[in-house]
């Protein structure tokens, strides 16, 4: 590895989990800024207003504007992270497949040196190249499964 580089092939489950934290912390500052914004709080800010004089409205809004940015560095954040792992998938060739698209091969990329992940490529005749996945644990019991299609609604045209 070069220096000034990252290597993405051995920090991909970190790059993952990253990026679900990034979704955790994304969902929970949209609550908090819904819950600034809602009518019940700006209620209360006029029945303060009314009995105190005083206007919160100012430091309620400065607090929502830092909360608005907050969720847009994050959002800038998790592009960038998402730009750093997936271009290196981008085009990769998966078994000698050249003309895997590239979803169904950043998938594969993304997941192919993992402890416990298995696959296989086919081609259906209408619904393209489908790969079928299993991943399991240590102790060799199924984590999860599932299957994907590169055309997964072909069969209705029919």
């Amino acid at each position: 590895m070069t220096e000034g580089t990252i290597d993405t092939r051995g920090a991909k489950r970190e790059y993952g989990q990253l990026l679900h934290l990034h979704t955790r912390v994304l969902t929970q500052l949209r609550e908090i800024r819904d819950h600034l914004i809602a009518p019940g709080t700006l209620e209360i800010l006029a029945a303060i207003r009314r009995r105190t004089g005083a206007d919160p409205d100012s430091a309620l809004s400065e607090i929502t504007t830092a909360v608005e940015q907050a969720i847009r560095a994050l959002k800038l954040s998790e592009g960038k992270i998402r730009d750093e792992v997936l271009e290196d998938f981008e085009h990769a060739e998966i078994d000698g497949i050249g003309n895997l698209p590239a979803t169904l091969a950043r998938f594969l990329a993304e997941r192919q040196e993992m402890p416990g992940f298995k696959y296989e490529v086919i081609h259906d005749e209408n619904r393209g190249w489908i790969i079928r996945w299993k991943e399991y644990t240590h102790t060799g019991s199924v984590r999860g499964s599932g299957q994907f299609y590169e055309r997964p609604y072909a069969w209705i045209d029919e």
